[in-house]
């Protein structure tokens, strides 16, 4: 087997590839809707996986005639801060060990997220050692979210680095839609996504997990 190109640089998206917090939202932006009387199913839920909050929030909007946005947005938030403090998000398998990994390989690391700045140093705080990152950029900075691949382009710049001489982790489509989009290699780890035949098509890889994406690394570095 030919041996992959070793990587300029590798990027990663945050929520449902590096800590297991898409499953977490969804199970409360469900229980949250249902309180208030609407049935947010899973089928409409794969609709927002991957997209900014903003983005999903007009989603509902459009899905539910008369939805209590604003006492939607605030029940949320505050159940998702109770569990935050109650215990840390936990990394999705492999992370450390592929993060670690690449960092004692001397790659450069970064964090493109659709997340706040907030979010990003709370779990920062609670998880210093997956969070080796030269640069991170967030949902703030960018002025297209992904699927754009806006946040992608602006954080290889930061690098100093061409998007086709790095590799992307994501999780989502919409992310993988960015990814692509960029000229990079982008590798998907599907979390609550099934890879739409485009995504699957334009993917560098597909692995079940980071776990098995380390484990298999002579495929992509």
């Amino acid at each position: 087997m030919k041996k992959a190109q070793r990587p300029a640089a590798v990027l990663f998206d945050m929520d449902g590839l590096l800590l297991d917090t898409e499953a977490t939202l969804k199970r409360i932006w469900q229980r949250e809707s249902a309180r208030l009387g609407f049935d947010l199913n899973d089928g409409l839920y794969a609709h927002l996986v991957g997209v900014p909050n903003v983005l999903c929030e007009e989603k509902l909007k459009c899905w539910f005639k008369d939805f209590p946005l604003a006492e939607f947005r605030a029940n949320w938030k505050a159940v998702r801060e109770e569990e935050r403090r109650a215990c840390a998000i936990p990394p999705m398998p492999g992370a450390v060990e592929l993060v670690t990994w690449l960092d004692g390989q001397g790659v450069p690391l970064a964090l493109a997220t659709s997340s706040r700045r907030e979010m990003v140093e709370r779990n920062r705080e609670a998880w210093p050692e997956l969070f080796r990152f030269a640069s991170i950029m967030t949902i703030e900075q960018i002025e297209r979210p992904k699927p754009d691949p806006d946040i992608y382009l602006r954080t290889c710049a930061a690098l100093k680095v061409q998007p086709g001489d790095c590799v992307i982790f994501e999780d989502s489509n919409p992310g993988m839609r960015a990814a692509i989009a960029s000229g990079a290699r982008a590798m998907m780890i599907p979390d609550l996504s099934t890879p739409e035949p485009d995504v699957r098509e334009g993917a560098a890889r597909i692995y079940p997990s980071l776990t098995q994406a380390l484990a298999s690394r002579e495929e992509w570095f």
